[in-house]
């Protein structure tokens, strides 16, 4: 069908948008080579509206909405980074930040791809729903954007420390730059996950659900925002700056990056809408093929064939 491949076309911009984006970025830190503070923001920024555009398509085509299924929201955030990573990189002076929001942007859309699909069954699916993937999916966008500035300020004190000032160095913005963008990142993605945590409560009690797995996802995400909490009050309250908050941002991310995995790949409840591994769709996902029957005998379920009815002469 025509939106069909017109989605695959838009999937594989995007994901040349991406790539150009990470070559060019890489470039820039390895050699000093190349504008990447014009070109590679956007780049990123064109690989974000293809991005968006994609996801509008390929979730006509497999009539989803992109924020209410379990897999797919994983490429609307991996959007939102980007698009958060644009609007920000000139005010907080965070450009070369985009050497790690493309690749990580690539490898979300890659991974929306291959991980397949699942709309939430009628056992889970609520009006809350979609505002909680919503809220959540911003969130980590914005926690993406501050690991990326405190892992760089960690590459960049190391390298000041060992007295390393040429290279790299010269490439990368200011601790104190670094420093400022981290905060400001978990500012703006803080209540967005404190209203993820409200909603998220809410909904699983109304569904209520208790397997290992849905407690487990439960406990890291409070884990969560207790580590990003912590690190924003011993700012304010104990001055916490640089290095701790740098590595406490960095725990509080991979806590949410455990949160999501287990969304990512949780197994669909019986009688749920699962996706088909041989019929790869445009978006890189399926629609929920209904369940076959349950074989009727013992030799459908070895497998044999039924009898074919003879022809009367």
């Amino acid at each position: 069908m025509v939106n069909e491949t017109v989605a695959e076309g838009l999937f594989y911009l995007t994901a040349a948008a991406y790539v150009a984006a990470s070559v060019l970025f890489l470039r820039f830190l390895v050699r000093g080579k190349g504008d990447v503070g014009v070109l590679g923001p956007r780049l990123i920024g064109v690989g974000a509206a293809l991005h968006a555009v994609h996801i509008v398509v390929a979730s006509l085509v497999l009539h989803v909405c992109p924020v209410e299924g379990i897999h797919f929201p994983v490429s609307v955030a991996s959007m939102s980074m980007a698009i958060a990573y644009v609007l920000a990189r000139r005010r907080l002076k965070i450009e070369v930040a985009g050497a790690f929001i493309a690749p990580l942007a690539l490898t979300s859309l890659l991974a929306s791809r291959f991980v397949g699909s699942a709309e939430p069954s009628a056992r889970t699916k609520s009006a809350i729903l979609p505002f909680h993937v919503t809220t959540n999916l911003f969130g980590v966008a914005l926690f993406t954007l501050a690991f990326s500035a405190a892992t760089l300020y960690l590459i960049q004190e190391r390298l000041l420390k060992k007295k390393r000032i040429d290279g790299v160095f010269r490439r990368l913005p200011p601790l104190d730059v670094l420093d400022r963008a981290e905060h400001r990142f978990l500012l703006a993605g803080f209540p967005l996950l404190t209203i993820g945590i409200i909603t998220g409560t809410l909904w699983a009690r109304r569904v209520e659900m208790g397997s290992s797995s849905e407690v487990l996802r439960s406990v890291f995400g409070y884990v969560t925002w207790l580590v990003i909490a912590a690190v924003l009050f011993l700012r304010a309250a104990a001055g916490w700056r640089g290095r701790r908050a740098a590595y406490g941002t960095i725990a509080g991310f991979g806590f949410a990056v455990v949160v999501l995995m287990f969304y990512l790949l949780r197994a669909p409840s019986p009688g749920t809408v699962t996706a088909s591994r041989d019929a790869p769709s445009a978006a890189g996902l399926s629609l929920a093929a209904a369940a076959p029957p349950a074989p009727s005998s013992a030799v459908e379920l070895a497998g044999a064939k039924p009898r074919r009815p003879e022809m009367q002469p």
